[in-house]
């Protein structure tokens, strides 16, 4: 069994670009067809991420073979090109009028934690409750109850007490940015304009607000907590 996301952009210049991601309904892996084309930038040789854990003998990069389903239809689009971007999951629709480079933001993170790659992996579970065009407090409120929850659960399931530290957390982004930019050196070959280079960089400005919250004192996500006295 599986579940689809569908990604709509509308726009004057373009038209209709569709994407349907499908996705495994227990594992919430990213399934990509058999068929499905592996050009040269996909090759896990290519651009490799130096902190890429893959054995050598892994031919494609997970990462890139999810992405290479569907970016070629994106390779002429630039940053700041308008759309509305409809995203149909399977609890909701939800409708932004934004830019192609934040909509693209949303699908690639989308593509790359369930792709596979190990690095990503972590944010597997958020991306099953996939929350499109997020700001960077649902961003930091979404991660860290996301670890904090698979930390308590894990502990609760072997009967320990729970480690409660987000050390590992931040640990991830910072790996987490490393993969970034790889990406984006490896999506340099994959594209003539920059929506998908610089949806890379709005991932990877995501990806350094939690740790930052972390050492901050979680700034963008304390007012969450403070409510009226009774």
């Amino acid at each position: 069994m599986t579940q689809t996301i569908g990604y709509r952009f509308f726009s004057a210049e373009a038209g209709k670009i569709s994407v349907d991601l499908h996705f495994d309904d227990d594992t919430f892996a990213l399934v990509i067809p058999d068929t499905a084309e592996r050009p040269e930038w996909t090759r896990l040789a290519y651009e490799r991420c130096v902190n890429c854990p893959l054995p050598d003998e892994t031919r494609h990069c997970p990462a890139a073979v999810g992405l290479a389903t569907f970016l070629p239809k994106f390779k002429d689009k630039p940053s700041y090109e308008k759309a509305v971007v409809e995203v149909d999951t399977p609890n909701r629709v939800i409708v932004s009028k934004t830019t192609f480079q934040a909509g693209m933001a949303s699908l690639l993170g989308l593509v790359c934690a369930t792709s596979g790659c190990p690095m990503t992996r972590f944010l597997r579970p958020m991306a099953r409750f996939h929350l499109p065009f997020s700001d960077e407090r649902e961003t930091v409120f979404r991660s860290l109850s996301s670890h904090l929850l698979g930390l308590y659960i894990a502990a609760k399931m072997s009967k320990r007490k729970p480690d409660m530290s987000l050390d590992q957390l931040k640990w991830n982004y910072m790996e987490l940015s490393i993969v970034n930019g790889a990406l984006a050196e490896r999506l340099r070959s994959a594209v003539n304009r920059d929506a998908a280079l610089n949806a890379v960089i709005i991932l990877d400005s995501f990806a350094q607000i939690t740790p930052e919250n972390i050492e901050s004192g979680f700034e963008d996500v304390l007012q969450c907590f403070m409510v009226e006295a009774e």
